[in-house]
């Protein structure tokens, strides 16, 4: 074997090693392009939901003594502020449905609705339990026509009585997202036997389009000085509504409150000092019956407290609402 051979094949296994060809007459052939290539749709990317802050049970009260300090030792609150008391009352029920039945953590950011405040006002806060934040900055909300029988954009009547219109106080789990006549909603399970008739009566969480404003709408309020009421639902402004869905979707915690002395009907009481004769006044005669208190209805019942009325009652078909 001479040298020239010797050292072409030296050069052979080098560039075979090298994976590139070294030699003119061991070039790669040509690359073609091919009419059409390239031309395929190009993929989306695949949105991955990161998963939910959570806050664990342990370091809860901690948080808890922490935000209270934080934000309710002052000496004279701001007026958008959520009230100390429904925020209490907010994490107790958060303790009650997330830290119990084995389970050491829930969402970390909740949602307080305080129903005590005139509708025009921001009364739904987004809470962040592990730092406070959102105390401050809550965001309009709608109550239920029901719930406001003399329309002076006070809740003063809360249910959970099927087609009575009211909003329901009470803890509530988030739900699953749907399309419905008012958009993207969401939908709400209650918790407590204030609200849990809320699949059932369709009490969801949505919002309205320019085109189809049948009741709450912020706009109103320089009119009227109130924006309306809702059939029940949780409606907020459209620019808002994803806010809230992505903070309830699929086990997001929600409580609607009453800061302040809730109302309560007024139920008829008999005075035995009172007697009503017929005629001239001077004879005694039986006192007339007192109407025995109505029965539990749209007006007493879904206070917390008040059992149900009806036993819960099973998902319901689908519904346009």
């Amino acid at each position: 074997m001479t040298r020239y051979s010797i050292l072409r094949k030296y050069i052979a296994v080098t560039c075979a090693l090298a994976a590139s060809p070294c030699l003119a007459q061991e070039a790669a052939p040509p690359i073609v392009f091919q009419s059409g290539t390239g031309n395929a749709p190009v993929a989306q990317p695949v949105y991955v939901k990161p998963p939910r802050a959570e806050i664990s049970c342990d370091t809860l009260t901690l948080a808890e003594r922490a935000i209270g300090f934080g934000y309710y030792s002052e000496f004279e609150l701001p007026r958008q502020r959520l009230d100390p008391g429904l925020f209490s009352a907010a994490v107790s029920k958060f303790r009650e449905h997330h830290c119990s039945f084995g389970r050491s953590s829930g969402p970390a950011v909740i949602v307080i609705v305080d129903f005590a405040r005139h509708s025009s006002e921001p009364r739904l806060y987004r809470v962040d339990l592990r730092s406070g934040e959102g105390l401050d900055s809550p965001i309009r909300v709608a109550h239920g026509i029901g719930s406001d029988p003399d329309d002076d954009g006070y809740a003063s009547v809360f249910s959970n009585v099927q087609d009575s219109l009211t909003s329901s106080l009470g803890a509530a789990r988030g739900g699953e997202r749907y399309v419905g006549i008012n958009g993207l909603s969401l939908r709400l399970d209650g918790l407590e036997p204030s609200n849990n008739q809320m699949r059932a009566r369709d009490i969801v969480v949505h919002s309205y389009t320019p085109e189809r404003r049948r009741y709450f709408n912020a706009d109103l309020i320089a009119a009227r000085g109130r924006p309306g009421s809702s059939e029940g639902c949780f409606v907020v402004e459209p620019d808002k509504r994803e806010w809230i869905l992505e903070t309830l979707e699929n086990g997001g915690f929600l409580y609607a409150g009453f800061s302040g002395k809730l109302p309560q009907p007024i139920v008829p009481v008999a005075n035995p000092n009172v007697i009503f004769a017929r005629g001239t006044g001077t004879s005694p005669a039986a006192a007339p019956a007192i109407p025995a208190a109505p029965p539990v209805s749209e007006i007493a019942a879904g206070t917390p407290g008040s059992p149900p009325t009806n036993p819960i009652s099973p998902e319901p078909a689908a519904s346009g609402r």
